[in-house]
């Protein structure tokens, strides 16, 4: 497969610049065609590097005046002829062009929710979505996103406990190497200094320092950063005294250094030796790798309790803090409380440390560069080859015949409104069945009163096991699943008729205003949709197989979940946002509670999502090619 990796120089040793190393030396070996788009760190002339091409930076600073060309360059002109893999701030990326493309945002995300501006980049592209934490998963996810979950990693043969490292031809210890006492409690950190802000959290971390210093004059504040702000950012000197950190308990490494990458991956694995505790209390955070750098060399870190740093201690203490709104992004960090962040420090200076460290080794080991890459990222790459077509008879004949199934329960006051609006809509070539429950005598009367044979269910009351119910008692080429609750509008089957030749499964548009499920109108989801008989038939709607439509395990939520992600993943899924079956659903402001939907308690509800949790893993397992094409 052609990668192109969008993404800092896997020379420079920046956080996307290694993570960029990383994933394309595992790509090149694995047999992929890669090549690297640079956006920082390579001008002016492509070059190879470990037999891996690099294309330069254009003149924008995230690449976008460039990133299409060195695409149509690498896919030899055809624009998804291969997949681009953006490690980037996905919310800078804003070249309209990527529509184009197969396109994978491997996206950070360090407030909640996800900042409106990153979900842009995803409607703009129609990228796949890739997470790098699972809070950014859970954050992708709310926000009507089906991301895969990618970690960021190390490697563990480099970041491990390094008492000494080679320095022009000598052996130093770590703390000769950084110019520390011997026998000093030493406090790190490893943050990036050019925030406008000041996301790192060094106001919390210089002031709860500062006390602690007082108390525990033996202590050393080692801050691997630019203290002057790399332009943009805080000038740290400054805020030390204002800290009241004395200058001989901080230190800093040479800019020059900093400028010319001058610490190697060695270095920092004897720097993070050095110390007795890594502190990173960012205000947000999409991954942050010195977590797992530390702990993979026996280092215990202090973290705010916040995005994916609370997922990435195994060693270490959670610092809490409060809601801090970031106007920039409209979202919401967290800013860590400088007591905790104190009593943090003084936890550590009580703690046995040697005793914390190989948990804190074993922890990071999870993130080792081979074992993601071999768990996480080769079942991906797999998915995005493209898929030969669902194996099926697909009838010429579009949806001519469709049974509309409408699992019904103590609503008979909904059926005279759905069959007069489906009748309005004019569409022709269905039937429709209700599908009862045997003693519910208001519910078959209204059916019948509109002149219609209501189906009896003898098989449960749920919405699965009656929608079961009305695919083995009907018989048409087609059926159309949905509730009670809904309007039918003009042209809700010929439009989706447009896509009955290459689909399986067409989901519909629930608001014709907009104001309906995000999901949904995201094209994501369908909360009501036509299923082909013959797919049911030969491989099933659910996982249990073929002949079965939707999983009876669910109380009430999550039938649909199950039915469409699967056939998303199966590559047989469309939306159809130009055919309007209405949901009136209260949630949306379009209809009152009444007794059924008070009757699904929350605890339904959570064992339902359970079971959903339980089974995605084997709806995933089932993915097919997600390319354009």
């Amino acid at each position: 497969m052609k990668v192109l990796i969008h993404s800092n120089a896997p020379t420079v040793y920046t956080g996307y610049g290694v993570q960029c190393a990383l994933l394309a030396r595992r790509l090149r070996d694995d047999g992929h065609d890669v090549a690297i788009s640079c956006t920082y760190g390579l001008q002016g002339t492509a070059r190879l590097w470990e037999d891996i091409q690099l294309y330069p930076c254009g003149w924008e600073t995230q690449g976008n005046d460039i990133i299409h060309n060195h695409a149509m360059r690498h896919f030899d002109g055809d624009p998804l002829g291969g997949w681009v893999i953006v490690l980037n701030d996905l919310w800078a990326i804003t070249n309209p062009l990527l529509e184009e493309f197969n396109v994978i945002g491997w996206c950070p995300v360090d407030h909640f929710p996800t900042p409106p501006r990153v979900l842009e980049f995803f409607s703009r592209s129609g990228a796949e979505a890739a997470a790098m934490s699972r809070f950014g998963e859970l954050q992708l996810r709310d926000a009507g996103l089906d991301p895969a979950y990618l970690p960021l990693a190390v490697d563990t043969s480099i970041y491990k406990p390094t008492e000494t490292v080679e320095i022009v031809g000598e052996q130093v210890t770590g703390r000769e190497m950084l110019d520390l006492p011997a026998d000093a409690f030493v406090v790190g950190m490893n943050a990036m200094n050019k925030d406008h802000g000041d996301r790192k959290g060094f106001n919390e971390a210089f002031r709860a320092f500062g006390v602690f210093h007082h108390e525990h004059p033996d202590s050393v504040l080692y801050v691997h950063s630019d203290p002057n702000g790399m332009g943009s950012g805080l000038n740290l000197r400054e805020l030390a005294a204002h800290s009241n950190i004395p200058p001989h308990a901080i230190k800093f490494p040479a800019i020059y250094d900093l400028q010319t990458s001058a610490f190697t991956p060695p270095m920092m694995a004897a720097a993070y030796t050095a110390m007795d505790v890594l502190l990173a209390p960012s205000h947000g955070e999409g991954f942050c790798v010195p977590l797992i750098e530390a702990q993979a060399c026996g280092t215990p870190v202090i973290v705010t309790d916040f995005s994916a740093q609370a997922e990435l201690v195994g060693a270490g203490w959670k610092v809490a803090g409060q809601p801090l709104w970031d106007h920039a992004q409209r979202a919401s960090y967290v800013i860590p409380h400088i007591h905790r962040v104190y009593e943090a420090l003084k936890s550590a200076h009580e703690a046995d440390l040697p005793s914390m460290a190989e948990g804190a080794i074993a922890f990071a080991s999870q993130y080792d560069a081979d074992t993601v890459y071999g768990q996480h990222w080769r079942p991906l790459l797999t998915s995005l080859e493209p898929a030969e077509p669902l194996e099926l008879d697909r009838d010429a004949d579009g949806l001519a015949h469709v049974d509309i199934v409408v699992p019904v329960m103590c609503r008979p006051h909904n059926v005279r409104p759905l069959v007069e609006s489906l009748r309005e809509a004019g569409d022709e070539g269905w039937s429709l069945h209700f599908v009862c429950d045997p003693d519910d005598m208001d519910q078959i009367a209204a059916v019948k009163e509109m002149g219609l044979d209501p189906l009896i269910s003898d098989r449960g009351h749920t919405f699965a096991q009656k929608a079961n119910y009305g695919f083995e008692h009907t018989d048409n080429g087609w059926i159309f699943l949905c509730g009670d609750d809904v309007r039918f509008r003009e042209g809700w089957i010929n439009n989706a008729a447009k896509l009955s030749d290459r689909f399986d499964v067409i989901g519909t548009n629930d608001a014709p205003d907009g104001n309906g499920n995000p999901k949904v109108q995201s094209g994501k989801h369908a909360d009501h949709f036509f299923v082909r008989r013959a797919y049911v038939d030969v491989h099933g709607a659910s996982l249990d197989g073929p002949g079965v439509v939707c999983h009876e395990g669910y109380n009430h939520f999550y039938v649909d979940s199950e039915l469409i992600d699967l056939a998303r993943a199966r590559g047989v899924f469309s939306p159809c946002l130009e055919s309007v079956v209405e949901h009136l659903h209260p949630g949306l402001g379009k209809g009152q509670p009444d007794m059924v939907y008070r009757s699904i308690r929350d605890p339904e509800s959570l064992e339902d999502k359970e079971t959903f949790d339980s089974r995605r893993p084997l709806i995933q397992m089932q993915t097919r090619g997600r390319g354009k094409r």
